[in-house]
């Protein structure tokens, strides 16, 4: 109301300031320009003492120098002005007069704040011209403030900015302000002003296409703020209409991004490159809608053409033209997955959309397919080839495909197979993911069986190792995405198994990448087991006759046979092949106790599971092989209902003596988590035989070497998670086999800190939901035992972790400790309370009056007031650190948890506090009056300390400081409570 009522009165005052506003604007900008417009403003102080604008230059340095002390606005601070004998030499110093300091001014500084101004200065300008009226020559012209001369004049000042500035904060913040001119030229009243943009448009056009070498265009970072520049004056332009503007643009940047024989050196492909450039950022803008799709496909055959361009500049322009185009064509990546049909379309939708790519992308295809020549062994690579490759992998075939339609994906299958000859490995991985689009479902079978009759059945001497690569590259993509599809047909078999079996020699006399190849071909064929209907030849016969021939294979491989993986050191690609053996015995052997080690009537190939896969040199195939024990032990008890008993056909001494032996002996962390892993399942209810050579561990020296694991690798997550899973489960272990001498172990206070440790907010979510499954299941054996088995202090360490956690931000760790309710004894809870899971805040109200139940029941009541006592009053040393760092740090967000509230929490201790006041024993808090006394003189300096501060901050404090006023706040509770507590103490007259 005031800005309209001085519009209104003052109008002739206020013309001037804004007519002031932007000449000082124009300034602040010619200052500037220089470093925002250099070809290299990153590194750029200009030190020419004869320039003006070097003068204003220096000026503004004397504003950016450290403010460390309270005097920099009143201190003066000049220039070093000592003679250094050269015109450029950065970095500048800067000296304090008052102290004779130094300040560095880097090339950096400087550039900051200049490109800031412009900033400053272009959203100036944009504001001005898109809030204030203009004058027109209506009769309200009166009330106007800005002339349309002003405003011609703003539009040719961010069209220099846009056009010359090299620095990308400089012209992507006069886009914005240059987007609110362009909008409010396109609402004017004035013809002229909405002629504007259009007479803008064809101009820069004009000035890309001539090419001309006095032209201050800038051809390299992308063209800099050219396209920011047009997409302006395109996005403004009216969605309602005809987008003339937009036809117009694309036609003459599609023309120009086209390549043409007459262009060969650099300097008459830099229109193609600017062309190229100005595409990509209109294919970006979200504000050009859907009017944008009709020219993706002549963008999309521009990215491709330019790829083939001699000019690095051109194909790099193309490169990046042709990444847009495919978000803008398949959408953003929803997923990690690059090929995940999210990001996908049936190729029928996909040439209905974009027609004339149908033509185009066949014509390529078939060029660089017959460009592919890999039997005289030269690699001859298409240069686009590889784009169009990954267009075709984002299609996927549709259901009406098989109809008459001139749009069929079939004519594409012969020229990607072909591919598949290569030279190159990833144009054979490529063409092998593009083929897959282009086979149906029902003819995935055929295709795969024509595929694998083109192998040769035994090696020769005109074999075709790129040739075999690619075909089972094909075969592997084709079988993997047919035993993913849930449309899949219940068809008959083919003769797939047959086809394969004669060529097994692939697997072990062809080099390391097919043999590599044909094993995971092998894996997804033997692990198929019934999931593949069309497959389901007979189970019986061929697939088992197929795995019984791999099996053969696999005992005749380097993974079995002496001296084969013996060496850690291999030819590259030695430990991929391993693995992929490895997965093949482990998908070949589903049926058969070989691989667990147990007797099959053939005791000379002996168990590969213990034999080979444990023992192999190479820790990724041990831990594939414990990871797939793991699977099974857990599948096994899940199947047992949860029991925990090991079925009987495990041979339990043999494995658990290899397994103990590898735990004691393993050195890498990733498999040694996992050995722990299968021993803990194994451990659940039974006590295993460790074994270190041929000398029994007790369960003591277990323990101990465990918790070493435990505390060694706390930055591994998993290993730390499974060595301190296991050392739990051997706690209780010990507690169960001996009640009375369990106190003698002195490793248990080191488990129970090492547990404790693990609750704390700032550890990982994992940790702390391996923490909350260890209490919950130690809380029979462990917190709610009469007979104290850790000591009274370490138990209650642990109660004060699963209070933590029942607090913790995460809410899975909440609820997973919240279920703690359900393993107390029926002793312990209240007739009229059910032993079933409850919501964490009420899991929490009742471990806290269990604790107090349970002070009275170990006869520890004084303890228990002391202990709820301090946890009242809180850490204070700790919260006055966090306090500091947060303002040292202002902007970091730090270990915050959102869902906690201590408030509640310290209303719910003195609730408790006051229940444990009536239990008996209370008469012994006589012997601790120097406890006592020490923490009523902390409540009461708290109280003191928290009341001053308050005092000291702002008015409503609750707006202006939130949350320092909430933690003080919340510390005054606290100390309010535990003098309340305190006092009731010495009414008692306990307290002395």
């Amino acid at each position: 109301v005031v800005y309209l009522w001085l519009c209104l009165t003052l109008t002739g005052q206020w013309r001037n300031v804004m007519s002031e506003l932007i000449t000082v604007s124009y300034r602040m900008s010619d200052v500037v320009s220089p470093v925002v417009q250099s070809s290299s403003p990153e590194g750029l102080i200009p030190m020419d003492t004869d320039s003006e604008t070097s003068a204003g230059l220096q000026r503004i340095l004397q504003e950016i120098q450290p403010r460390d002390t309270n005097d920099f606005f009143t201190t003066v601070r000049e220039l070093d002005t000592e003679p250094t004998g050269t015109t450029v030499s950065p970095p500048l110093t800067c000296w304090d007069s008052g102290s004779g300091e130094g300040y560095r001014v880097t090339a950096q500084m400087v550039l900051v704040c200049c490109w800031r101004s412009m900033k400053e200065v272009s959203m100036v300008l944009g504001q001005v011209c898109q809030s204030l009226p203009l004058q027109t020559s209506s009769k309200h012209s009166d009330q106007g403030l800005i002339t349309e001369e002003q405003v011609e004049g703003v539009g040719l000042y961010f069209r220099q900015q846009l056009l010359q500035s090299r620095h990308r904060g400089a012209f992507e913040l006069a886009y914005v302000g240059f987007v609110r001119l362009t909008d409010m030229l396109r609402r004017s009243g004035s013809r002229t002003l909405q002629q504007l943009p259009g007479r803008w448009l064809t101009e820069v056009l004009q000035e890309v296409k001539s090419s001309d070498p006095s032209s201050k265009l800038c051809a390299t970072r992308r063209s800099a703020g050219i396209p920011f520049y047009i997409q302006a004056l395109l996005s403004s332009e009216p969605k309602s209409s005809s987008c003339s503007l937009l036809k117009m643009t694309m036609r003459e940047l599609t023309a120009l991004a086209m390549p043409s024989p007459d262009r060969a050196t650099d300097q008459t492909t830099v229109p193609q490159v600017h062309a190229l450039n100005i595409l990509r950022a209109l294919y970006r803008d979200t504000r050009l809608g859907e009017n944008i799709i009709p020219f993706v496909s002549e963008g999309v055959q521009a990215a491709v053409l330019g790829f083939t361009s001699p000019v690095w500049a051109v194909r790099n322009s193309s490169t990046l033209l042709f990444s847009t185009l495919i978000t803008r064509i398949f959408g953003v990546k929803k997923g990690k997955d690059e090929h995940s049909k999210e990001n996908r379309m049936t190729g029928r939708e996909f040439f209905t959309r974009f027609p004339a790519l149908y033509p185009f992308l066949l014509s390529q295809l078939e060029e660089a397919a017959a460009s592919v020549d890999s039997d005289r062994g030269q690699v001859i690579l298409h240069p686009s080839l590889f784009l169009l490759l990954l267009v075709l992998g984002r299609l996927f075939p549709s259901p009406m495909d098989g109809s008459s339609s001139p749009l069929g994906l079939a004519p594409f299958m012969p020229f990607i197979i072909r591919c598949g000859r290569s030279a190159v490995y990833r144009t054979r991985e490529m063409a092998a993911r593009a083929l897959v689009p282009f086979v149906m479902v029902t003819q995935v079978p055929s295709t795969i069986q024509t595929l694998l009759e083109d192998l040769p059945l035994e090696a020769g001497p005109r074999t075709q190792q790129n040739h075999i690569h690619g075909i089972l590259l094909q075969v592997l993509f084709l079988l993997r995405s047919y035993q993913t599809d849930t449309h899949r047909p219940q068809a008959a078999g083919s003769d797939i198994s047959q086809a394969l079996r004669p060529r097994l020699w692939l697997a072990s006399r062809s080099p390391l990448i097919c043999s590599l190849s044909h094993t995971h071909l092998c894996v997804s064929l033997c692990a198929c087991e019934c999931s593949l209907p069309v497959f389901r030849l007979s189970l019986d016969s061929e697939l088992k006759e197929l795995r019984e021939e791999t099996l053969a294979l696999l005992m005749a491989s380097e993974l079995v046979t002496p001296g084969g993986p013996s060496a850690v050191c291999g030819p590259p690609g030695t430990t991929q092949y391993l693995l992929s053996l490895a997965r093949l015995a482990l998908s070949a052997s589903v049926e058969s106790p070989l691989l667990w080690g147990m007797e099959d009537g053939n005791t000379s190939r002996g168990p590969l599971l213990l034999g080979c896969l444990l023992q192999c040199p190479h820790y990724e195939v041990r831990e594939l092989a414990l990871g797939e024990v793991l699977r099974r032990l857990e599948r096994e008890r899940d199947e047992e209902k949860g029991e925990g008993q090991i079925s009987s056909h495990w041979p339990q001494e043999t494995i658990i003596s290899n397994l103990t032996t590898l735990a004691l002996h393993e050195a890498h962390p990733q498999s040694l988590a996992k050995v722990l892993q299968v021993l803990s399942v194994l451990s659940v209810n039974s006590d295993l035989l460790w074994r270190d050579g041929l000398r029994n561990l007790t369960q003591t020296e277990v323990l101990e070497r465990v918790l070493t694991l435990a505390e060694g690798f706390a930055h591994s997550v998993e290993l730390h998670c499974a060595s301190l899973t296991l050392a739990s489960r051997l706690v209780v272990h010990l507690v169960h086999s001996d009640p009375q001498g369990v106190a003698a172990v002195a490793c248990l206070g080191r488990w129970g800190a090492l547990v404790s440790q693990s609750c704390g907010v700032e550890q990982n979510a994992e940790v702390k939901m391996m923490a909350a499954e260890v209490l919950v299941n130690a809380t029979p054996t462990l917190l709610t035992s009469p007979n104290l088995p850790l000591g009274v202090s370490h138990t209650v360490s642990l109660w004060r972790g699963l209070f933590t956690l029942l607090q913790d931000e995460d809410q899975d760790v909440r609820d997973r400790a919240a279920d703690f309710i359900s393993n107390l004894p029926t002793h312990l809870l209240n007739p009229d309370v059910a032993c079933v899971s409850v919501c964490p805040p009420v899991a929490l109200d009742m471990g806290v009056g269990l604790l107090c139940q349970l002070f009275q029941l170990w006869g520890q009541v004084p303890m228990g007031i002391l202990t709820l006592t301090e946890w009242l009053l809180g850490d204070q040393e700790q919260e006055t650190a966090t306090a500091e760092d947060e303002e040292d740090f202002l902007f970091e967000k730090g270990d915050l948890n959102l869902w906690a509230e201590p408030v509640q929490w310290a209303r719910l201790l003195h609730r408790h506090l006051g229940v444990l006041f009536k239990a008996p024993g209370l008469t012994a808090l006589n012997q601790n009056q120097a406890e006592l006394l020490r923490l009523s003189a902390q409540a009461e300096a708290l109280s003191l300390a928290t009341q001053q501060a308050l005092e000291g901050l702002p008015a409503l404090p609750q707006f202006s400081c939130t949350i320092e006023h909430a933690r003080l706040a919340l510390q005054q509770e606290r100390a309010t409570l535990v003098l309340a507590i305190l006092g009731t103490l010495r009414q008692t007259g306990l307290s002395g």
